[in-house]
């Protein structure tokens, strides 16, 4: 049997066009970096509608529309798919929903995570890369406060609230049965907090059960650390990519690169993790300073636990790092 080509899947995290972000070229010094992995990810925090098009449907302290014309920034840039699975896909309501499904579409971008109905939403990103099939799902763990009564009044988006988690394992398990990698990317946990939240290591660590081969996280709006959970790499969140109050700690950025490679005697998959540093100010996004870099890593190693991030930004197993979280 012939031995694949590893390929590169690259998951850069929370990403939203408001404020006149489209018009200051968050992506234009790091746009190598982006085209470098095979498939590209970012996720897409924001409705994307005419101004016009829309009125939020529940009051929240933030709300995000960006204008239809940033998704040509994704597009130049080379990033290739979305994940929609976040609790400010539904900021404007169903109709601007339908138009930032309409616009992705529109532009041959990729998407998971939210769609027109439950099936949709909750229907796993398939998609060939090189020699192998790649499986993508995207969860939103928040909010979950209006779930309780078991109800999905919210079906355009894909949840992973207690009563929807059939769903989203479902989903989960429809993705390992037709791709050769499957990733879980989880919207959850508690904002500005370096460490994961203990409901959020669970959900990592059911999924590694279910099979999936990484996990990645996103929302708490800071970059978290790395673990293993059995063979499945994780990371607690990729916090803020283009997004315009990213400043501080909060613009302390990586894009989490999965190399796909085979097994020992191919028979089974090997997915490791390397992380590439990144700074992202007031949603800007550039290459770090070599200070900048050595930072950011050293954040997440004081945060990580059983992995470690080395200086070249690659991942390695080490089970008696124990780290402060």
């Amino acid at each position: 049997m012939p031995v694949r080509e590893p390929v590169v899947i690259g998951i850069a995290g929370d990403s939203t066009f408001t404020n006149g972000l489209e018009q200051r070229d968050p992506f234009g010094q790091i746009t190598e970096l982006l085209s470098a992995p095979d498939l590209m990810i970012i996720n897409l925090e924001t409705a994307v509608a005419d101004a016009s098009v829309g009125r939020p449907p529940v009051d929240k302290a933030f709300l995000f529309k960006s204008p239809p014309a940033s998704l040509d920034l994704l597009v130049d840039a080379g990033i290739d798919a979305v994940t929609l699975g976040n609790n400010h896909a539904l900021d404007f309501g169903i109709d601007a929903l339908e138009q930032t499904l309409d616009e992705i579409d529109a532009r041959g971008i990729l998407r998971t995570g939210a769609g027109r109905n439950e099936a949709e939403a909750y229907e796993p990103l398939i998609v060939d890369v090189g020699e192998w099939t790649i499986g993508v799902v995207s969860f939103s763990r928040v909010p979950c406060d209006w779930s309780a009564s078991g109800v999905n009044s919210r079906e355009q988006v894909a949840w992973a609230c207690p009563p929807f988690m059939e769903l989203a394992d479902g989903a989960v398990l429809a993705a390992l049965d037709e791709a050769d990698v499957v990733i879980v990317a989880v919207h959850g946990g508690e904002e500005g907090v370096l460490c994961p939240s203990p409901f959020m290591v669970e959900l990592e660590q059911h999924w590694a059960e279910l099979g999936a081969h990484a996990v990645v996280d996103g929302h708490p709006h800071v970059l978290q650390g790395v673990t293993m959970h059995g063979d499945t790499v994780t990371a607690h969140s990729t916090g803020n990519f283009a997004f315009p109050p990213a400043r501080g700690i909060s613009g302390n950025s990586a894009i989490v690169e999965l190399v796909v490679s085979e097994g020992a005697n191919l028979e089974s998959p090997v997915v490791t993790m390397r992380i590439v540093p990144v700074r992202s100010d007031g949603g800007v996004l550039s290459v770090p300073s070599d200070g900048q870099r050595t930072e950011i890593i050293e954040q997440m190693n004081r945060v990580s636990s059983g992995a470690l991030v080395g200086n070249d930004g690659v991942v390695t197993v080490e089970p008696d790092h124990t780290g402060t979280c």
